[in-house]
């Protein structure tokens, strides 16, 4: 190494302008039977190529696992969409079910109602025809239904017109009937009072026991309005 014209104390670090050549120092064995260094590794072998029959199975092997997982796959997604579509249909069929049988069991609960409507209707018209019979065969009826009304008239001392149907008050003066009370009684047969009923007058008003007033009062119990004559209308 050249020395400076000048007196320089380098303690750590030397100038770029004073290095002329670096050579890059390797450290030798100490002692005796020391080896030279190891050179540069050597590069390893290429690995051989495989023959095309090995490249071939390979090949053929790859596409059988991935056609194999494809085919999974798709076999899978299938299911799914499948599992979807029965689900679907399943909620849709039930939902028309329900909708059927909401619909017969509304049917029935009318069809139910209406035929209870007709029995009474036809127990009303049954009635009817055994109430109109037992009027004409037996006067107990009368006799109970006109007792009945003159002792809800007021006995003011004066007369009481007892109006009823003509065959009624025949009967009536055929059986000598007595009302049983002080009552001065006028009967008058009135041909617009159905058999079996009667009208009380006195001088504070009247009592009505027609027929046609009781009998609405008895179906309207029952929730009917079902005349005594039919094609009249209901009176209670």
């Amino acid at each position: 190494m050249p020395s400076s014209s000048r007196t320089t104390h380098y303690h750590r670090f030397i100038p770029s302008e004073e290095v002329q050549a670096v050579e890059a120092w390797v450290f030798q064995p100490v002692g005796e039977g020391a080896t030279e260094a190891p050179g540069p590794a050597e590069e390893a072998p290429a690995p051989a190529s495989l023959p095309p029959e090995a490249v071939e199975d390979i090949r053929q092997q790859a596409y059988a696992e991935g056609f194999e997982q494809g085919r999974q796959a798709g076999a899978q997604e299938a299911r799914d969409t499948l599992e979807k579509q029965f689900q679907r249909q399943s909620r849709e069929l039930a939902d028309r079910v329900a909708q059927v049988v909401n619909q017969a069991q509304q049917h029935f609960d009318r069809l139910e109602h209406e035929l209870a409507d007709q029995l009474l209707e036809l127990a009303c018209d049954i009635a009817r025809q055994v109430v109109r019979r037992e009027l004409t065969l037996s006067m107990d009826p009368l006799r109970a239904v006109v007792q009945e009304a003159l002792s809800l008239a007021i006995d003011d001392g004066r007369p009481i017109t007892l109006r009823l149907h003509p065959e009624d008050a025949a009967l009536l003066h055929q059986a000598d009937w007595e009302p049983g009370s002080t009552l001065r009684i006028q009967i008058q047969p009135d041909n617009h009072i159905a058999r079996g009923g009667c009208v009380v007058e006195h001088a504070q008003g009247a009592v009505d026991a027609r027929v046609e007033k009781r009998w609405a009062r008895a179906v309207a119990n029952l929730g009917l309005e079902a005349p005594w004559q039919p094609g009249e209308d209901a009176d209670v």
